[in-house]
């Protein structure tokens, strides 16, 4: 069964450049992974579907009707029919996280009356959802996140538990329609592993966009966006990537034998033209022993025959022309750019990076790559720029991060360096006072890109 439908859908960004043209597909009552490469319009398509975009032309339909276009901003888009987690979340920081999953008004209400407010406001705030604080802590808590989280704002969340809290937001919500855009992109290990324990008991429709292989293979189904074409297929992840490996070999071969009949039939002609030209020396002999009417007559009948052979020759030879160009067409010969970067030639020996907390030192030195892991919300973005110890807008965005951990009251912030010798410090802040850069030339890629200019090229970026 339908639950959301394209119907010839187009769009262009305000430039002109195209986005997505024509596009008719369906996504069924299940769970259904959107793939494609990337630039192929899988985001887009989600925030048309969810009224965020218009289309230029075409429908979209719900089993409700058709959707509204309402332009948003890059934050949650839920409504009566369909909700969108988007992948570039942006979100209120001063915002409670009880009101990110949709509980805050019932929530304070029943607060309120515990504490002697019987105003029939109160009440009728409520509703029947006097366990709305209960069924709101067990959401967070499989998401893995704290009870105490409910009342702190986003902003003094991780990008990871901000990703979590909005997922389970959207959940809460039990729209009919739901569509996960990179939902697993800033998440720790355990943490994507609790995102596919959800999806996996995910009630009505779900769409997810995701480079997560582990969560593609929770799927239904997969659909594929391809040079604007919607191509559904009845299985998960592998079992599509291994139809399409299948199918492009078929294609392959379909190619190497339609450029072998190919070159038969240009073969054929050009052996046809060879004899058709020993028969008109043959003819022209024949003709001078022949009474003029009768060689005229033989002549005539010679040029009729050849041009009958030229004609079957080259429609022949069109057929394979236009065989090999339908073949061609099935095979995928999809551009890729490759970057060559410089190596910096950092010498074995050189000291980078001293890496302590006050009683262990580590050494990053020479061409090293090294992983730093750990939960959400442990401190990692945070280490990393105490170790910069420049202002955020220096690295990506023009405002601090609503993503990342906004110190307690009294903390300076993770840009300031302080000397404290306080156990109670976070384990990032210890970390940060042990450790020294030992080098200037540092790039910094953020979570997030808020800074990058929506006007430039990708090269003028690059």
């Amino acid at each position: 069964m339908p639950a959301l439908t394209f119907d010839h859908v187009s769009f262009s960004w305000p430039d002109g450049s195209v986005a997505l043209e024509n596009v008719s597909g369906t996504f069924s009552t299940g769970r259904t992974g959107l793939v494609g490469r990337n630039g192929s319009g899988k985001s887009t398509l989600l925030k048309l579907a969810a009224g965020l975009l218009a289309p230029s032309s075409g429908r979209i339909l719900t089993d409700d009707g058709e959707v509204a276009a309402a332009p948003g901003s890059a934050g949650l888009a839920v409504n009566d029919r369909v909700a969108l987690l988007p992948q570039n979340l942006t979100l209120d920081t001063g915002m409670r996280v009880a009101e990110l999953l949709g509980v805050a008004r019932a929530l304070d209400a029943v607060r309120a009356i515990a504490d002697g407010d019987a105003s029939p406001q109160r009440f009728d705030e409520v509703g029947d959802d006097w366990d709305v604080e209960a069924r709101a802590v067990a959401a967070l808590a499989e998401a893995g996140l704290e009870p105490r989280m409910l009342d702190r704002t986003v902003g003094a969340l991780s990008g990871g538990e901000a990703m979590l809290a909005a997922l389970t937001g959207i959940r809460l919500a039990g729209t009919p329609v739901t569509l996960l855009d990179e939902p697993t992109n800033n998440l720790d290990r355990e943490a994507r592993h609790r995102v596919h324990d959800m999806v996996r008991s995910w009630r009505g429709a779900l769409v997810v966009v995701s480079h997560d292989l582990e969560l593609l293979e929770l799927m239904d189904e997969t659909a594929e966006l391809h040079e604007h074409v919607f191509t559904p297929f009845g299985g998960p992840y592998s079992a599509w990537r291994e139809a399409l490996e299948a199918e492009q070999e078929n294609a392959a071969q379909a190619v190497a034998d339609a450029k072998k009949a190919m070159a038969k039939e240009k073969r054929q002609r050009i052996e046809l033209e060879t004899k058709i030209a020993r028969r008109n020396r043959a003819g022209k002999k024949k003709a001078e022993t022949l009474p003029p009417i009768v060689a005229n007559a033989y002549k005539r009948r010679a040029e009729e025959s050849a041009g009958r052979l030229r004609i079957e020759a080259r429609e022949k030879e069109g057929s394979a022309a236009a065989a090999l160009d339908a073949a061609d067409r099935r095979v995928r010969n999809d551009d890729s750019i490759v970057f060559d970067l410089p190596d910096p030639h950092v010498a074995a020996g050189r000291r980078i990076l001293t890496l302590g907390d006050g009683e262990r030192e580590w050494i990053v030195q020479g061409p090293e790559r090294v992983a730093l892991v750990g939960p959400n919300g442990a401190g990692k973005t945070s280490l990393l720029r105490a170790l910069l110890d420049i202002p955020t807008h220096k690295y990506g965005a023009s405002e601090p991060d609503p993503q990342e951990p906004t110190p307690d009251d009294g903390d300076p912030g993770p840009n300031c360096r302080t000397h404290a010798s306080d156990d109670d410090l976070p384990a990032w802040r210890r970390c940060a006072e042990a450790s020294e850069l030992h080098t200037d030339q540092v790039a910094f890629l953020p979570q997030r890109l808020d800074g990058l200019d929506d006007a430039a090229s990708a090269i003028d970026i690059v």
